[in-house]
């Protein structure tokens, strides 16, 4: 009916102008981080819905880069890095999509950080994970990144 019509594109006009609220930790990990290393967004899905999202988050400044792709695949992200013309194993995503953020990387030589979050698409999931975390390290929070990374290489 006219009158359901109407309500589902009330709640997409909603939608496409809600706030954006930052999980735990990532604001104050993206500041600090955003200091010494050259910040890169990936995301996927429509560019103006995935630009309005960035811009309401508040977080688009702590990005040099910001990439909107219709997928994330080994391809993708071979695109990408060959377009600002970093090497793999100079690339670390973090991400809390195996299929999407680490695996793809990992398989192009990159390292990854995964930070699973209790409500996954099933898109998303991965029927066999890779049980011994082969080729990325597993966080609790985004807040426990800088230190992991500078464990990883200390800065002088």
């Amino acid at each position: 009916r006219g009158s359901q019509i109407q309500q589902i594109i009330d709640f997409s006009k909603e939608m496409l102008t809600a706030s954006v609220e930052p999980l735990a930790h990532v604001e104050e990990t993206l500041a600090r981080l955003s200091t010494s290393y050259d910040l890169m967004i990936i995301t996927k899905g429509d560019l103006f819905d995935q630009e309005t999202k960035i811009a309401r988050s508040g977080l688009a400044g702590y990005f040099k880069y910001i990439e909107i792709v219709s997928e994330k695949t080994e391809a993708t992200y071979r695109a990408i890095l060959a377009k600002h013309a970093l090497v793999p194993h100079h690339f670390l995503i973090v991400g809390n999509s195996l299929k999407s953020d680490i695996l793809p990387v990992v398989a192009i030589g990159g390292r990854a950080v995964y930070i699973p979050y209790h409500i996954t698409w099933a898109f998303e999931t991965v029927p066999n994970p890779t049980l011994d975390h082969k080729g990325y390290v597993e966080l609790e929070h985004m807040g426990l990144l800088p230190d992991w990374i500078e464990k990883l290489s200390p800065r002088a």
